[in-house]
């Protein structure tokens, strides 16, 4: 426990600078880092780290595609030009046609490398790829867009307050397993609490960025964005256990002591992203 609430605090102190400068050209390098560290692990835990024909394919994609956000809004010194709506449609069009071809081509390589690759292998390792790149290209995306300076942070909040809320609920409240079969530790108590939590801050949070704003939020929205947010973030947590138990894994990495790997720390945030790109899209 001392373990993990030391590295809990060397990492508040690294993502506190982030998010205060997350509008510059540091943001979406640090999400590409990011992107790449999870594909890695995942890469690792499906046992495709050392089929090179479907591993080096999905770091070259973790990696370029959120890089590839720099040619959406270029730069002003150091800081990223909000994104223009067009620019932001052409560029989720070049992510799915990214994502189009590398399917196409893991089919291909299936069928010139049969004896060495597996049709599992190649469809598990292009859906983590895809899951977990989304994700970590959303962010930023998120972040340069209309009123991303406060949609980017939701991805965090939801997500880390489901979590601390269920953890904190369960632990002190919890008597009915989830799906003790995936995740032992997890409660149907402790999965309110997270969601109830979740609403709370999102209410919160929209009545702080009024204020800041000036602008009056629509807290029935917030409510639903909140609930919805802590569900997916739920099933990110279990999709991530989901994996680990079948490939017989504690974590995916040991980057963060306490904590585990990238995948492990972001596995609720990664569920919540799309969501997110999703309503900050429709606002734009």
């Amino acid at each position: 426990m001392k373990q993990r609430l030391i590295t809990a605090a060397v990492l508040l102190c690294i993502l506190v600078p982030v998010l205060i400068f997350s509008d510059t050209l540091f943001f979406p390098v640090i999400a590409a880092v990011f992107c790449f560290i999870a594909v890695w692990e995942m890469q690792h835990c499906l046992g495709c780290h050392k089929k090179y024909a479907v591993s080096i394919p999905s770091y070259l994609m973790a990696i370029g595609l959120p890089l590839g956000l720099f040619l959406v809004g270029g730069l002003d010194g150091i800081r990223v030009r909000p994104f223009p709506v067009y620019n932001r449609a052409l560029y989720l069009l070049a992510f799915a046609a990214a994502f189009a071809v590398y399917m196409f081509y893991l089919f291909a390589a299936a069928v010139f490398c049969r004896r060495a690759l597996s049709f599992s292998e190649i469809a598990s390792s292009y859906m983590t790829t895809f899951y977990i790149t989304l994700a970590f290209t959303a962010i930023p995306f998120i972040r340069y867009g209309t009123h991303g300076e406060y949609y980017f942070l939701l991805c965090f909040l939801g997500a880390w307050v489901t979590d601390s809320f269920a953890y904190f609920v369960g632990y002190l409240f919890g008597r009915h397993k989830l799906i003790p079969e995936i995740s032992p530790k997890k409660t149907v108590e402790g999965s309110i609490g997270g969601s109830v939590g979740c609403v709370l801050a999102f209410l919160l949070f929209g009545f702080f960025a009024g204020k800041e704003t000036g602008q009056t939020p629509n807290y029935a929205v917030l409510a639903g964005l909140g609930f919805l947010v802590s569900i997916l973030a739920q099933i990110g947590d279990l999709i991530a256990s989901l994996i680990k138990r079948e490939h017989e894994i504690k974590d995916y990495g040991k980057i963060f002591p306490g904590h585990g790997g990238v995948m492990d720390r972001f596995d609720s945030v990664i569920a919540t992203t799309p969501l997110l790109l999703i309503v900050c899209t429709l606002d734009s």
